[in-house]
């Protein structure tokens, strides 16, 4: 690294530096950027990153001046906040998709028709109700797989968490266990027992 003197103008934080750390190193031939790959130094190393980078930046390169520095910072700064708002735009988009497809499966919907057919679940939550995906599984080919899923359950007369699994050949599904425990009494009906 050059002995240069940094100016006191430039001093501070660099969001370029932070959230584009690697990629903003390798432009800036600040190597050190690279260290943030190291498995739990590095979540710690960005910060460093952050709060040495204009330092790092104005001493590895060549500057016309000091405001030429700073517009190439500011542009850097800008395109990371730009990275993470679209980052953060595709985290929900793909979460809702997520969500879409658990809730809109086969799946799901044998196991809730099934379930509105208990005189037991009518009479602790109700029908109409609402259902929200708390965390689930599909898998294997289409030809043959497998689902598991648990679900919160609110109806007018009360809350449930609703579990059940489920298999299917050829997209025939079949529900293999299907339980739900009512929240107000701590119940459990197996609607389909588990093995």
């Amino acid at each position: 690294m050059s002995d240069k003197q940094v100016p006191d103008e430039i001093r501070g934080w660099n969001w370029g530096a932070l959230l584009l750390n690697i990629i903003w190193g390798i432009r800036f031939r600040c190597y050190r950027t690279l260290w943030v790959l190291f498995p739990f130094f590095g979540v710690f190393y960005l910060f460093v990153v952050g709060a040495k980078g204009n330092e790092w930046a104005w001493k590895n390169n060549e500057w016309e001046s000091v405001e030429a520095f700073k517009a190439s910072q500011k542009r850097w700064s800008r395109a990371a906040l730009a990275y993470i708002g679209v980052l953060v735009l595709f985290s929900i988009v793909f979460t809702n998709f997520l969500t879409h497809e658990f809730d809109n499966s086969p799946s799901t919907e044998i196991a809730l028709a099934t379930l509105e057919k208990s005189e037991s679940f009518k009479a602790n939550i109700g029908v109409p109700y609402d259902y929200s995906l708390k965390h689930g599984k599909l898998g294997g080919p289409e030809s043959e797989g497998f689902a598991e899923m648990e679900y919160a359950i609110e109806g007018f007369k009360g809350e449930g968490i609703l579990f059940f699994k489920a298999s299917h050949i050829l997209q025939d599904w079949t529900l293999d266990c299907l339980t739900i425990q009512y929240t107000d009494t701590q119940e459990t009906e197996a609607v389909i027992p588990c093995d």
